[in-house]
């Protein structure tokens, strides 16, 4: 048997490697008290037993220790089932690897660009009769994300989405009542809010954060405006996986990304990433910008100089579009008997509308306060303390409802390492044009997907 399990091991992984490549922060621990909901019920477990959990951060950093909270709850509901918390990163194949190796905990976080690859490889349990039912607390779009063949190999948990972070202050004070919707009030807006605030003919004050400097960043928050302009960024054709960047929706984003970068941006922002972006909101050189709950929580951190809102990603042609980062909650294969039962309990409160407002308790900040770091993923929290208080923080599971795909493909990764950041960096730095960029990418991107 163990000799069985390493050749399935070795022949797995291969397959793998081949197809992968609003009210401010609380002063003291918050306690929540939401409203229970019927759903799917766990098996009850009826004798004592041990199980584990793997998340993507360290046990002991402050996400660890805000997790450890919401499982010190799960145990006091559950006093039978005792659960270790481990923290650490692992995906991929060396994922794969642990898992049909038989070393991993029974219960793991795992990103949902994994959730599938790995579940079609055997690597997870299909969770469809025990939690199947409860699809409807959660957007489809995201749920799907989990489904592969009918098989449910991930249970959403908590993520963030990307969505319009801005200057509630600096709106009133230029006469806007509100945020943008729309491409065309994203620009408008911004020009509003591009001036030169102390008279010395220079401008100093700008509508928007955008990023330009060839890093990570600017491929998602560029991805975002393809998707909202109808872009893709692979497709089929006669059966073969290919660049779609270069279409006319293609160039309609990338080219209203470059104006907006041109008119109503900082004039370094050619060279910034998202940290630089959120600097400059945070400092008012901006009044918008795009980031997730974590834009909130920065103001918050940093003495709240101005109010701040949250909304929706402006809709372009074709609606709207949002970088997403949901996490699902996996049991590999192999796991059984009484620890089975209890993953499943423990995947179901962690799910349950309690344990997901659990989430907005937050990890403790150097000041000694409490900030959420990631938001829950349930559509059906908004009658929830945490939520009635700050409702801006809904908007990012809003954006679960329609997510940017920013790895639409295993063979995408590297053509965007390689290829894809640094011909947007060449657009914004003016060395060439955005149909150029588009010409190259498509080239070039074949060449390496080939």
């Amino acid at each position: 048997m163990k000799r069985f399990k390493g050749l399935l091991i070795a022949a797995l992984v291969l397959v793998l490697i081949m197809g992968l490549v609003g009210c401010g922060p609380e002063e003291k621990e918050p306690e929540v008290k939401p409203s229970d909901g019927q759903e799917t019920k766990a098996p009850e477990v009826a004798e004592d037993v041990d199980i584990s959990i793997r998340i993507t951060w360290d046990a002991d950093s402050g996400r660890g220790q805000a997790i450890r909270k919401i499982l010190d709850e799960f145990e006091n509901q559950n006093p039978n089932i005792s659960v270790t918390l481990y923290g650490g990163t692992s995906s991929g194949a060396e994922l794969l690897t642990q898992i049909l190796g038989g070393d991993t905990p029974e219960v793991l976080q795992v990103a949902y660009r994994d959730v599938k690859a790995l579940g079609s490889q055997g690597a997870f349990m299909d969770l469809s009769a025990e939690f199947g039912a409860n699809k409807g607390y959660f957007y489809e779009e995201l749920w799907n994300l989990a489904v592969l063949d009918e098989q449910l190999f991930g249970y959403p948990w908590l993520g963030h989405s990307i969505q319009l972070i801005y200057n509630r202050t600096l709106f009133a004070e230029a006469g806007l009542s509100g945020p943008p919707d729309t491409w065309e009030e994203l620009y408008e807006y911004a020009k509003k809010l591009t001036k030169d605030t102390d008279g010395d003919g220079k401008l100093d004050q700008f509508g928007l954060s955008l990023v330009g400097q060839q890093h990570h960043d600017i491929t998602w928050l560029f991805n975002m405006f393809l998707h909202q302009a109808g872009g893709q960024i692979v497709k089929m054709e006669n059966g073969e996986e290919v660049v779609a960047l270069n279409s006319p929706e293609g160039l309609k984003a990338l080219e209203f990304y470059l104006k907006l970068l041109t008119e109503v941006t900082p004039p370094d922002t050619a060279n910034k990433n998202g940290g630089d972006a959120m600097s400059d909101f945070r400092s008012q050189v901006t009044a918008m910008q795009f980031q997730g709950p974590w834009g909130i929580t920065d103001i918050w951190k940093n003495g709240n100089p101005f109010e701040v809102g949250a909304a929706p990603a402006p809709a372009g042609p074709a609606g709207r579009a949002s970088d997403i980062g949901p996490f699902m909650l996996s049991i590999p294969e192999g796991v059984e008997g009484t620890k089975l039962d209890a993953a499943n309990a423990l995947i179901e409160f962690l799910g349950s509308k309690k344990g997901q407002e659990m989430i907005m308790m937050g990890e403790k900040g150097d000041d000694g306060k409490y900030y959420p770091f990631r938001v829950p993923i349930r559509k059906d929290l908004a009658d929830t303390d945490f939520f009635k208080d700050n409702p801006d923080f809904l908007v990012f599971i809003e954006g679960m409802k329609y997510p940017s795909i920013s790895t639409p493909s295993p063979n995408w990764a590297k053509v965007e390492t390689e290829i894809y950041r640094s011909q947007l960096n060449q657009v914004m730095i003016g060395k060439i044009t955005p149909q150029e960029a588009l010409d190259n990418i498509e080239r070039l991107g074949n060449d390496i997907m080939d």
